[in-house]
């Protein structure tokens, strides 16, 4: 059966090597090569399709513009985001949804700090963990990019800066997934805050201990 969505995943190359090695290879292993994957990069990567940009530098601007990238070179109904700073269980590939112009953000979602072996509920959902008919994100950032240059590190909390509004999309629904995505924060990427309780939570299903993941992730031991 031919695959519906696309696995989009893009990176400033930022994060050690190491780290983004585990979580690429941890895509792979989960998804088994059941989807395309195209990944948009500041250096070059060996990961599905690779588009390299070069160093555009950093910027909420500049991710979206490497995601619209990705769009345009994907061919499915749906595109589903993956993070260089993220670790996605299964399940969270095999959810789509039967809405084209509407993202989905999944919901069971956490967020471990780089200094930390614990991990923290994050409420709301993100951009590191979301399911979009490919044509309307399309849409949807040809609207805001009207006007703007190919790149720009100005705009680090885009689209506010454009737009003066929070998010990309107007209106978002969310899922849930079995097993949780959650983000290694690392003082590497974009941002290192993110809202989330601030409860610490010592395991989580299909993960384990955060002590075990971290040691493995980050580092690289097992």
């Amino acid at each position: 059966m031919k695959a519906n969505k696309t696995i989009i995943y893009y990176t400033s190359n930022r994060e050690d090597e190491v780290f983004e090695n585990r979580v690429r290879e941890n895509i792979l292993k989960v998804t088994k090569n059941k989807y395309p994957i195209i990944s948009v990069s500041h250096k070059p990567i060996d990961f599905g399709k690779n588009i390299c940009v070069g160093d555009v530098g950093v910027s909420g601007f500049n991710m979206f513009r490497q995601v619209e990238i990705a769009c345009r070179e994907a061919k499915t109904d749906f595109v589903i985001s993956a993070e260089a700073d993220c670790l996605y269980p299964p399940d969270y590939f095999e959810f789509t949804p039967k809405e084209l112009d509407k993202c989905y953000r999944n919901n069971n979602l956490y967020v471990m700090p780089d200094k930390r072996d614990f991990f923290f509920y994050k409420k709301e959902g993100a951009t590191h963990a979301q399911i979009v008919g490919r044509i309307y994100y399309l849409e949807t950032l040809e609207k805001l990019f009207k006007g703007a240059p190919q790149w720009s590190v100005e705009e680090k909390n885009f689209p506010k800066e454009r737009l003066k509004q929070e998010d990309v999309f107007t209106e978002i629904k969310y899922w849930s997934s079995k097993n949780p995505v959650f983000q290694i924060k690392t003082h590497r990427g974009m941002r290192y805050y993110t809202r989330s309780d601030r409860t610490p939570i010592l395991s989580l299903p299909y993960w384990g201990e955060g002590k075990k993941v971290r040691k493995y992730y980050l580092y690289g031991l097992s």
